[in-house]
């Protein structure tokens, strides 16, 4: 319970001693799991290949200053965009490989700027700060002290195992499940921000698990001179989470029936085809 006042402590004093921006790096890695399972016909190295690939670690860079951040994946001018078809899944599938995360930090409202099957979407959403519980761990993350906070979630989960060939029952194809997501933050950095919608804990979030999920901060850069564009995105369709999480839903059971329908009409190829 000291620490927990101390970081508190040094929360509220740091404020006024961070004015400018920052940027912080995280190595985002994905274990696919037994949700993911590829169509039978494709050669069990290709299969253990294509899984190999969609697993290894993406970088993402959140930009943030006292009021608000902004995440999105890194990118570099002198490189190809990271993942290559790997990005290109994630962002069919609305698994995040594409989104800008807009958040104001004081409100705890997010802006979020998605794309699903080639159209983009801009989803408001709200973090409610009731969630988090203390667990008084500590830990050290490079050279900081971070401290524990944990919470419980649902989370839409995207069943692949129809590209197994299997026939599944309509509504297996997006299920959902309960989820506890361990938090980890300094109070030495004295900003609320954090990857994607993990912020509004008291210091910046240095990494971040759940049971499929990683995310670890691997650089961060205080007072940094480059001037960053904070503003929250603009383009797409306005829509809330709720609605975003259903037009994913029906996207999934189209892409499950078009699946199927051309493997029982003898073709052996899938093909991903953009959805307006």
């Amino acid at each position: 319970m000291k620490n927990f006042f101390l970081f508190i402590f040094l929360f509220s004093v740091g404020n006024t001693l961070l004015s400018q921006q920052g940027k912080a790096t995280y190595s985002v890695k994905t274990s696919l799991g037994d949700d993911f399972k590829l169509n039978s016909r494709i050669p069990k190295q290709v299969a253990e290949r294509i899984k190999k690939g969609m697993s290894e670690p993406i970088l993402f860079e959140l930009f943030f200053d006292q009021k608000q951040s902004v995440y999105k994946i890194e990118e570099k001018l002198d490189s190809p965009r990271q993942g290559g078809n790997r990005m290109r899944w994630f962002s069919s599938w609305g698994k995040g490989g594409s989104q800008i995360v807009h958040s104001n930090l004081s409100s705890k409202v997010q802006t979020i700027q998605q794309e699903l099957f080639g159209k983009l979407f801009l989803i408001t959403d709200t973090l409610s700060s009731s969630k988090w519980k203390f667990t008084g761990k500590q830990k050290k993350i490079g050279n900081y002290t971070a401290y524990e906070a944990q919470y419980s979630e649902t989370q839409n989960i995207i069943n692949m195992n129809f590209w197994s060939g299997r026939n599944n029952s309509p509504n297996d194809s997006l299920k959902t499940k309960d989820v506890k997501v361990s938090v980890w933050f300094t109070p030495e950095i004295p900003v609320s921000a954090g990857p994607s919608k993990y912020f509004g804990l008291p210091g910046l979030v240095l990494m971040v698990q759940d049971d499929k999920k990683m995310l670890i901060c691997n650089e961060i850069k205080l007072n940094i001179n480059e001037k960053i564009s904070l503003d929250a995105p603009k383009r797409g369709d306005v829509v809330t989470r709720y609605e975003f999480d259903e037009i994913q839903k029906i996207k999934t059971e189209e892409m499950k029936v078009r699946f199927q329908n051309n493997r029982n009409s003898g073709g052996g190829n899938f093909r991903m085809k953009n959805t307006k």
